[in-house]
């Protein structure tokens, strides 16, 4: 697309394209002042609601006026290209993306001082936009400009673009917005999610900051949201020894898997930050540590023994209590064929061709560069990342750290490439840091094999093709139906199932049933189940949801599909029906 003038505006030249926008360096002439236009693609006004969405949230981020917020002048709607656009402040072309991509090249970690300036200065923004009421959603490196005019100055952007281009055409069961290197697990399974969605995106970020890693990698984006989702919680120090305890203890709690682990806003985060950066700029005494936020202890279960992961609330011996505000669900038989509902399949062959295309709305972006990311911006953001590891966090201390011996690391660097289609060329991650034994002549270079993360996924995906997934409906309370009782419009709804595993395999933690048509009783598109269920073994699970605000002669019904996390179809669908009067008008 070739613009020369956009209103008022004169365009000068394009600096980045992406999925959903380009962005244009501008100029107003009655100001003179030189500006950054974001322009929106034109399908994305194909969405009937868009335009109302646009508006609302252009003045939404209008109203934000913060140092370390990119400040919006105007929105508009240009008639020649079809496309709404943004006017906002020109920041000096960087991102943290492009200054950690000059680090991997020279083979350097950022400084400390730096990283941490770097946090506090987005967690800044963050307390301010969550205040004012306004998730990001999609916090990463190519989102935090760094401004070279004002020393470094941080300056967050994009606000409210998530929510701008996330209309009905754009949700796939429940929406997947954001990019899978640095998406929170509730945001991977669906959840719009909240404040603490956007700390965790900037955990991954300071983590990446102080290892020159990303905490997790995988070949695609949905194995990689898996191991947002279950895989141990890395420790930073694994890979820079030289990182003080209080860091790594900061970096566990903003990636604590469960939202109510970590901190509970971004004010939070930035005291820690603070009473870490007085004591790095403090001499070398015996003064009392650093006392911050406690982390609490996640419990995994299954293999990774002791390892962190989504706690959840046990019922009895194998039940559990659904803390989401979901409808209940009910069935007047259980599932019977594996074959079932093909929602699941088409949901994720779908999500699996959106990602992989290059010039719609998701592009590449992992650190290694192999997998397609969940994202809208202008160039991907690539990164590597280390074994997941799981450390018992330890108590900070005055002790300094000891530097390294001269014992040489064996960390292997990937080359970074802002490529759109990834190379299926696997490539050598690091581990821990083994002294490298000198190799013999004669003797020929050891086979590479894959690293634990591949391999668990390759294990995974084998075993689930073997797998006949079904279920039955043991108990529900309140029934189906007229048989459940009646009640009133508006009222809120409870319901206590027991589900069986009549099938072959185990159904991991976060099986989901997701809604599919008909009533969703205002509760959202997905409730979870946050422990394994073993083959034989029961789960009751609690659902919650809102009665519709009209009555009706015929219950209200809606079609819901038990699904795996990788979204296989458990069983056949299943509906939920409730007499629903009101008491002004009917009669029960």
């Amino acid at each position: 697309m070739t613009i020369k003038k956009l209103g008022k505006y004169e365009v000068i030249e394009r600096l980045g394209r992406g999925g959903m926008a380009e962005v244009y360096k501008a100029y107003h002439a009655s100001l003179n002042r030189h500006v950054a236009i974001k322009i929106l693609h034109s399908f994305l006004a194909e969405d009937q609601e868009f335009a109302a969405r646009f508006e609302r949230e252009a003045q939404n981020i209008a109203r934000l006026k913060h140092p370390h917020i990119v400040q919006v002048y105007d929105y508009e709607f240009d008639e020649a290209s079809e496309s709404y656009y943004m006017v906002m402040e020109l920041i000096a072309e960087k991102t943290l993306k492009d200054r950690l991509l000059e680090l991997e090249a020279s083979r350097q970690k950022m400084p400390l001082e730096e990283a941490l300036r770097i946090t506090r200065e987005s967690a800044s923004a963050l307390a301010y936009a969550h205040r004012a009421g306004m998730i990001h959603r999609d916090v990463k490196p190519a989102n935090l400009l760094l401004d070279s005019d004002d020393n470094e100055r941080v300056v967050l952007t994009d606000f409210g673009i998530a929510k701008i281009v996330k209309g009905s055409q754009f949700t796939v069961s429940g929406g997947l917005v954001g990019t899978p290197a640095y998406m929170a697990p509730e945001q991977g399974m669906g959840e719009t999610g909240d404040e603490r969605s956007d700390l965790y995106s900037l955990g991954v970020i300071l983590y990446q900051m102080v290892t020159g890693r990303l905490p997790y990698d995988a070949e695609t984006p949905l194995a990689l949201i898996l191991c947002h989702m279950n895989d141990p919680i890395p420790s930073a120090r694994e890979l820079n020894p030289r990182l003080p305890k209080a860091i790594d203890h900061v970096i566990r709690k903003l990636l604590a898997k469960e939202p109510d682990t970590r901190y509970a806003s971004a004010d939070a985060l930035i005291a820690d930050i603070r009473r870490i950066e007085e004591k790095l700029y403090q001499p070398d005494t015996n003064e009392t540590p650093v006392q911050l936020t406690p982390v609490p202890r996640e419990k995994a279960r299954g293999s990774l023994g002791d390892s962190p992961t989504i706690p959840f609330k046990q019922l009895g011996t194998r039940r559990t209590e659904e803390t989401q505000r979901l409808p209940p669900i009910v069935a007047s038989s259980g599932g019977r064929s594996s074959g079932g509902d093909g929602g699941g399949i088409i949901w994720l062959l779908g999500l699996l061709i959106l990602l992989s295309l290059a010039g719609g709305g998701y592009v590449l972006g992992a650190q290694s560069g192999m997998f397609p990311a969940v994202a809208f911006l202008a160039s991907p953001t690539p990164s590597a990342t280390p074994e997941p590891t799981d450390t018992p966090i330890p108590t900070d201390t005055s002790t300094p750290t000891p530097p390294p011996t001269d014992t040489p690391t064996a960390t292997i660097t990937p080359t970074l490439t802002e490529t759109v289609i990834a190379s299926p060329t696997p490539t050598e991650t690091g581990t821990a840091t083994p002294t490298i034994t000198p190799t013999p002549t004669d003797t020929p270079t050891p086979t590479l094999t894959p690293n634990a993360t591949q391999t668990r996924i390759a294990e995974r995906t084998a075993t689930f093709a073997a797998c006949t997934f079904d279920y039955a409906i043991i108990d529900q309370t309140p029934r189906d139906g007229i048989e459940g009782g009646f009640y009133t419009v508006n009222s809120a709804y409870t319901r206590r199932i027991t589900l069986l595993n009549t099938g072959t395999c185990d159904w991991e933690r976060n099986t989901s049933m997701s809604f599919v048509e008909g009533e969703d009783f205002n509760a959202g598109p997905r409730v979870f189940i946050r422990e394994e269920v073993g083959v034989g073994e029961e789960v009751e699970v609690l659902f919650e949801g809102t009665l519709p605000s009209s009555g009706s002669v015929q219950p209200f019904a809606g079609r819901w599909q038990l699904r795996t996390p990788g979204q296989i179809p458990i069983g056949e669908s299943f509906v939920i029906s409730v007499q629903v009067f009101d008491p002004g008008t009917d009669g029960p």
